[in-house]
């Protein structure tokens, strides 16, 4: 079952703009969260279950099981 727009919250939003800029880890997206200013404080972990729950509604997929993420779908769009 997939996710709609409103089943996301901010988080998911700004990981999701990420992935359309091609792939993460959770802590590449820390980091680039933090860097460009979208989050004051955020934990990799946090993000890591927003990661999980995304690919658990087959949005994005875990590249060979190496914690590098890539997006199926994006749920804001409809797909």
């Amino acid at each position: 079952m997939t996710l709609s727009p409103d089943d996301l919250n901010e988080l998911d939003q700004s990981v999701l703009d990420l992935l359309n800029e091609g792939r993460v880890t959770p802590t590449l997206a820390r980091e680039l969260l933090i860097s460009r200013g979208i989050r004051e404080t955020v934990s990799r972990q946090y993000i890591n279950q927003r990661l999980k729950r995304l690919e658990e509604h087959d949005h994005i997929v875990n590249l060979l099981e190496t914690g590098v993420y890539e997006i199926r779908t994006d749920p804001r769009e409809g797909n």
